[in-house]
C-alpha cells in the first residue's frame, strides 16, 4: 500500500473507479487535469502493486472561493469559514469497491489531512450520504473532524447541468444529501 501524489499516469484508473463509485461522468479528464502540477489543487492516490485503488482530491482556497465552489448554502459556508485565509476543502475521496474496509480510505484521509494541515488552519469536507455506506463520515470523525450540517439535495442542480448519473439515484437529478465536516487546526500552548 503506497500513498503518492496523483499524476497523469493515474488518470484513466481514477476515472474508471470514479464511474463505479460516484457515478458515470461525475469526474472528467478536464476536471482531473486541474490536479496536475498545481499548488492549490492537490490530489493523492493509494496504490497496491502499482494499481490505483483509491483517490482523494483537495483544494486550498479562500472563504470567497469556497462560496463559489460549494453547490448550495453558499452564504452559510462563507460565514463558517470567513475568519480563515486558507481553507483545505476535500472534494472527493473514494476507494475501489473491492478494496473497501482494508485501510485504504483511512490512509487517504489521514495522510491528506496531515499534508493539507501544513498549509491551512481550517479543513472542510462535504460527504455524500448514501444508503449503502457511511464510511467516509466515520473516517473523518476518527481523524479529528466534526459533523457540522446536513444539506438536502446537494447535487441536484449540478447533476442536471453536468448530466452525470448518480449511483444511488440514477439519471439526473441527483437527490442525495451531503453532510459537512470541519476540522480546525489545533495549536499547542506551551
Amino acid at each position: 500500500m503506497e500513498f503518492i501524489p496523483f499524476n497523469r499516469n493515474h488518470l484513466e484508473q481514477v476515472l474508471r473507479i470514479a464511474d463505479k463509485t460516484l457515478g458515470i461522468n461525475y469526474l472528467t479528464v478536464a476536471y482531473l487535469n486541474q490536479y496536475l502540477n498545481s499548488n492549490t489543487f492537490l490530489a493523492f492516490v493509494v496504490t497496491e502493486n502499482s494499481a490505483v485503488v483509491g483517490f482523494t482530491a483537495l483544494i486550498i482556497i479562500s472563504p470567497a472561493q469556497l462560496k463559489e465552489q460549494v453547490l448550495k448554502d453558499k452564504d452559510w459556508f462563507y460565514q463558517l469559514s470567513k475568519k480563515y485565509s486558507n481553507i483545505g476543502f476535500r472534494k472527493q475521496t473514494f476507494v475501489h469497491p473491492k478494496f473497501i474496509n482494508k485501510g485504504y480510505g483511512s490512509l487517504l484521509v489521514k495522510r491528506s489531512s496531515e499534508f493539507i494541515e501544513t498549509f491551512c488552519d481550517f479543513q472542510l469536507s462535504t460527504v455524500w450520504i448514501k444508503q449503502s455506506n457511511s464510511a467516509m463520515g466515520n473516517l473523518l470523525l476518527k481523524n479529528g473532524f466534526e459533523r457540522s450540517k446536513t444539506i438536502s439535495n446537494y447535487w441536484q442542480q449540478d447533476s442536471l447541468v453536468n448530466k452525470y448519473s448518480c449511483t444511488e439515484c440514477g439519471a439526473p437529478p441527483c437527490t442525495c444529501s451531503t453532510e459537512v465536516y470541519i476540522k480546525k487546526k489545533c495549536i499547542s500552548v506551551n
